[in-house]
């Protein structure tokens, strides 16, 4: 990890920080619930729709929401998360501007499993486009994560009070 300097400390992640955290972009027209609904049926997900995910533009200065899908896999012990790119007001990732959502996976998917799901996700019906961002290039990567993060905990604080 590394630090800013001039008296506060902020965290900052590099690329080795982040082994474990694979993406797939995906560009098409469909809604959100369709996309959820069509990668469901076409592979071993159970994703679930979550209450959006608000995430801090550091660009902006301001919180956005952007869809949020998400489903644990216990027997390999991933995390799969369906997220939108797209608000009115700007993109979640601004450097992949050209995705409308993305596949975020914690944990080791291992690249056979991460060829199978792309392969999956162009046969989507309407997926024009998918693909494998650089990750350590996602400069926003730490804050969304951080963000995710928070809004899980939030999530299952309001379940277990519910």
């Amino acid at each position: 990890m590394q630090h800013t300097t001039r008296g506060m400390k902020k965290l900052k992640f590099l690329p080795d920080d982040l082994p474990d955290i694979e993406m797939i972009g995906i560009n098409t027209d469909l809604h959100d619930y369709r996309l959820a609904y069509f990668i469901n049926k076409e592979t071993q997900l159970k994703l679930e729709r979550m209450d959006d995910l608000p995430a801090f533009s550091e660009k902006q200065k301001i919180v956005m929401n952007y869809c949020l899908y998400a489903w644990f896999d216990a027997d390999q012990r991933l995390q799969y998360y369906l997220i939108g790119n797209d608000n009115h007001q700007g993109k979640l990732i601004e450097q992949y501007s050209q995705a409308n959502y993305f596949i975020l996976i914690k944990g080791k998917a291992g690249n056979n499993n991460m060829k199978l799901m792309t392969n999956v996700l162009r046969g989507i019906p309407t997926v024009t486009f998918v693909f494998v961002p650089v990750i350590s290039k996602i400069k926003e990567l730490s804050g969304i994560l951080h963000d995710l993060e928070i809004h899980e905990l939030n999530q299952n604080t309001m379940n277990r009070l519910a």
